[in-house]
């Protein structure tokens, strides 16, 4: 009669593949072996990945290269500002005494009577000293009744003489002669037609400088 093979041999012969990477506690329990790479019971198994992923580094360049950029051009940008001075605006009128414009001279050339009225003409030496060329320039000036050799002398009258420089011919920086008349009345003087019986003083009342 043929021997009879027990069945717990066999169905353990049958299926050795299926617990080859477990082992069996004597109440049966099955545990997962360690050398199947599988998570152990801290799970520690498969935290390398992770690891990697949270110390990778970004190798975007739009993420440092914009703001570098940017930098640069905010930099370029103050560096070539600095040092530049704005140009000067040229204004309407300029205050007297700021013009730098004086009077130097002034002699009397001809005096000229007709009826009520005496006409006293003067030329004057105007420096020019001031920041600007001036397109306009307007003088006060006063006649004064004196006597050959003496100090005294008396105001008889004065007039605004305007004198204008064009495009071109700006009274710039420098001197310049300039003629003037001044005309009051003959009574208000009482002295003869004489340029050695009367003086003039004359100073600048407005400037304005030309802008071409």
């Amino acid at each position: 009669m043929p021997r009879r093979i027990p069945r717990r041999p066999l169905l353990a012969a049958a299926v050795p593949g299926l617990l080859a990477g477990c082992f069996e506690e004597a109440d049966g329990t099955q545990y997962p072996s360690d050398e199947d790479g599988s998570p152990d019971a801290n799970g520690e198994g498969g935290s390398t990945t992770g690891g990697d992923d949270s110390t990778a580094v970004d190798d975007d360049p739009d993420s440092d290269g914009g703001s570098d950029g940017s930098g640069s051009d905010a930099n370029g940008d103050a560096d070539g500002n600095a040092g530049t001075d704005p140009e000067p605006t040229v204004p309407d009128r300029v205050d007297p005494e700021d013009a730098g414009v004086t009077v130097t001279d002034a002699e009397v050339l001809d005096v000229a009577e007709g009826g009520y009225w005496t006409t006293v003409t003067a030329r004057l030496v105007v420096e020019n000293d001031g920041r600007f060329t001036y397109g306009l320039l307007e003088f006060r000036a006063d006649v004064y009744a004196t006597r050959p050799n003496s100090r005294d002398r008396d105001a008889v009258g004065f007039d605004y003489v305007t004198e204008r420089f064009p495009s071109g011919d700006r009274f710039a920086v420098g001197r310049r002669p300039l003629e003037v008349e001044v005309r009051f009345r003959s009574r208000d003087g009482g002295l003869r037609a004489d340029p050695d019986w009367y003086a003039v003083d004359a100073a600048v009342r407005r400037a304005e400088p030309g802008t071409d």
